[in-house]
């Protein structure tokens, strides 16, 4: 019963060791002068006007976003891993990759609603981190990743 206790203890530590927290994703990309971070709450889309410009916008409460232009090795190998390994409480949405661009999207929620989505892309040249928050309508979220791409 012991080494099946201890068994039990050690899958899971394995498996909550390989995936990511959403604070951990945000962290893994060290500030460097191509790293731009931001966070934009409910009002300043509202003063954006994103709402008005897409219907599915209305019910996001906040966007955190990371933007790598010309990303190192180092930051690209970083997005790779995270895509690779997932994020603590999030289940794939997407997952696709084409001609040399590759895009994660995570969503956390139920078939009726969308609380976070998480959206992980890398491109030559670039490389995206963008979690979205609020109340999303499933049949919105194809939209607003679109739109913050």
């Amino acid at each position: 019963m012991k080494k099946f206790l201890l068994l039990a203890l050690v899958a899971m530590i394995s498996a909550t060791g390989f995936s990511k927290t959403i604070d951990e994703v945000f962290n893994a990309f060290p500030k460097a002068d191509n790293v731009q971070e931001m966070t934009i709450d409910k009002a300043m889309l509202a003063m954006a006007g994103v709402g008005d410009k897409a219907a599915a916008m209305k019910d996001v409460d906040a966007m955190r976003v990371i933007a790598i232009e010309n990303p190192t090795s180092d930051q690209v190998a970083i997005a790779q891993e995270i895509m690779k390994e997932g994020v603590d409480g999030f289940d794939v949405m997407v997952d696709a990759s084409e001609k040399g661009e590759d895009a994660l999207i995570l969503t956390q929620g139920d078939d009726k609603v969308i609380t976070k989505m998480l959206i992980i892309a890398h491109a030559k040249g670039e490389v995206a981190v963008v979690l979205i928050e609020g109340k999303i309508n499933p049949d919105d979220a194809a939209q607003i990743s679109k739109m913050s791409k």
